[in-house]
Formats: structure tokens, C-alpha cells, sequence
């Protein structure tokens, strides 16, 4: 009887994963959409800007930019959703990229202590080499690696 209820809830808790989940990736933009039907399938957009309109000289549309999921829309003059577009930049892999570049505050303060750390990891060799007779030179880290 508990295992049969426990399977029950198992199971019907499964089943709302899914649910969820299948239902929040399907945001999908559509053309003819309003920007606001297009916020309210994509949620709240990244960058909102004005772009040239290719077909009328001095024109801008409205464009809408989601960074998460990688997607441009470009409104029309009628304000309608005129083209999708994939854009780059929209994957975790390269946010992450992109936020472990040059600190301006940890890189110099790494070169500055550079010496202290060498020191210290010479310091433990040695002590390895005099107590366990291990002796190898130590591998030093780069100066911009974070310790």
C-alpha cells in the first residue's frame, strides 16, 4: 500500500517536471506578434533599441534583443514582429568566457603578491623534500591565476 502510494506521487511528480519544463521552453517568437505578446512570450527583453529600416530611407523599427536564449526581433513600421534572429553570445559557455576575462581589481593584486605565493609554495617543497625526502622542484602558477 505504500509503495503503490509512493510510486503514485513518484510518478505524478515526474509528470509535472515535464510538464514544466516543456512548458516553459516554448517560447516562441511568431511574426505578427505585438511586442507586448513578444515580452509576454519571452519575458522582459535584454536590449530594446531602434534600427534602420533597410526598405525606407530615414526609418528606424523597434528591435528587441533576449540574450538567454539568443534571439532578435525586429518590429515592423506597422508595429508587428517582422523577422527572428538568432544572435551570438546567448550560451552560458561563452557568458562565462566573457566573465572570467581581466579583473581589474584581482589581476594586479595577484602580480603584486605573486612573490609572497612563490615563496610560500617553495617554502612547502622544501618542507615536503626535508620531511618525506620527495624533493622535486615546484610548479609555479601563472601570476594572473587566481589563488
Amino acid at each position: 500500500m505504500v509503495a503503490r502510494l509512493l510510486l503514485t506521487s513518484a510518478l505524478t511528480s515526474m509528470f509535472a517536471v515535464v510538464l514544466a519544463s516543456c512548458a516553459s521552453s516554448s517560447a516562441n517568437l511568431q511574426t505578427g506578434m505585438t511586442p507586448d505578446q513578444a515580452i509576454s512570450a519571452m519575458g522582459n527583453p535584454d536590449l530594446k533599441d531602434s534600427v534602420p529600416d533597410p526598405d525606407h530611407s530615414g526609418g528606424t523599427l523597434l528591435r528587441y534583443t533576449w540574450v538567454d536564449p539568443g534571439k532578435a526581433a525586429t518590429f515592423g513600421p506597422d508595429n508587428r514582429l517582422a523577422k527572428v534572429e538568432q544572435v551570438e553570445g546567448g550560451s552560458e559557455a561563452s557568458r562565462q568566457q566573457q566573465e572570467h576575462g581581466f579583473d581589474p581589481i584581482a589581476t594586479p593584486i595577484n602580480y603584486f603578491f605573486y612573490p609572497v605565493r612563490a615563496a610560500f609554495i617553495y617554502l612547502g617543497a622544501g618542507v615536503n623534500c626535508a620531511l618525506e625526502g620527495q624533493c622535486q622542484k615546484p610548479r609555479l602558477p601563472s601570476p594572473a591565476a587566481a589563488g
